[in-house]
């Protein structure tokens, strides 16, 4: 057997161990401790895990001593950030209050060798030290993460927006709103704004992103339409009616209306979404039982929707229906 055989064998091992940890808090917590110090960035990355789903508060200090022994030498020590990528969600779920620590964490970049040039695996970890920097209750969270909402790499991006949602309202809206009105290349980061918007302020954000389903974009069109019937707010789904029936609608935005539509789950979304089935082109009308199909266990919309299918008479309907909803 070869060194790097037994080594493989030795962190198997060790991996294994962590699955049948002792049931007595103080025993499985030295446990962990061992782990954490392990120099094997697949250990320590199990342990946090553990120490995450177990909500061992007591490991802060240690997961903390891991994170920052794996910046010596990163690209060896931790390829792809896989230790410090769950040692930073460890540490934000286990209430971590290190101010400083994650102001750091914000900054840090890995990059790696891939075809054609590097990228940065550190993506997850500045992610996970925006969520952390605003549940430390700093009270300059969000002016430090709007360097964020400008990083290089799209997951960066979003991790700043949902950091900002979980921070003070009315600067979350103030910087979410400059982001949209900013733009952006990848229209999911304008998506996860919407979100973010309808959740942070709700009744003020609606007539912000309604204005989006007529944007250039029809991407952007879609985002907005399903952050709309995602929000389940009373007055969201009117804006869907009207671009419904507004424009000449592409494929696209037209089943991401309807999906927008079942998402909203309203008495008055359902009626909607059965009218079309019951008079709509039949092409929409397969549409429509295939976006509804998520709530295929609602024993009344379930009826209701097979007594519009049976009104209808289209033997090629109640064949879609037979295999989407049975």
């Amino acid at each position: 057997m070869t060194r790097q055989t037994k080594d493989r064998a030795g962190i198997d091992e060790q991996l294994a161990a962590l699955d049948a940890l002792p049931s007595e808090r103080e025993a499985k917590i030295a446990v962990l401790q061992r782990a954490l110090s392990d120099r094997h960035y697949r250990v320590a990355a199990k342990a946090a895990r553990v120490a995450e789903e177990a909500l061992l508060y007591d490991l802060v200090p240690q997961l903390l001593a891991a994170y920052f022994r794996f910046l010596d030498k990163p690209l060896k020590s931790d390829p792809s950030c896989f230790a410090k990528k769950a040692l930073t969600r460890a540490l934000v779920a286990l209430d971590c209050a290190d101010v400083e620590f994650f102001r750091q964490g914000l900054q840090y970049r890995q990059l790696e060798p891939v075809w054609g040039g590097t990228a940065d695996t550190a993506v997850d970890v500045r992610a996970s030290c925006a969520m952390g920097l605003v549940a430390s209750g700093y009270s300059r969270a969000l002016v430090e993460l709007t360097a964020l909402l400008h990083d290089g790499d799209a997951g960066g991006r979003i991790g700043a927006i949902r950091a900002i949602a979980c921070g003070n309202r009315r600067e979350a809206e103030l910087l979410l709103r400059s982001k949209v009105l900013a733009g952006d290349a990848e229209p999911q980061v304008l998506g996860e704004c919407f979100t973010a918007l309808l959740s942070v302020e709700p009744e003020e954000s609606l007539t912000f992103v309604a204005a989006y389903l007529r944007h250039g974009d029809e991407a952007v069109c879609e985002l907005a339409a399903l952050a709309l019937g995602e929000s389940r707010l009373d007055g969201a789904l009117a804006p869907l009616l009207e671009a419904w029936g507004g424009v000449l609608l592409g494929d696209e935005l037209r089943r991401a209306l309807l999906r927008a539509a079942a998402a909203h789950r309203s008495e008055a979304a359902f009626d909607w979404l059965l009218a079309i089935v019951a008079d709509g082109r039949l092409a929409v009308a397969r549409e429509v039982v295939e976006a509804l199909a998520l709530y295929r266990h609602n024993a009344k919309l379930k009826e209701r929707l097979e007594a519009a299918v049976r009104e209808r008479g289209d033997p090629q309907l109640r064949e879609h229906f037979a295999k989407s909803w049975c």
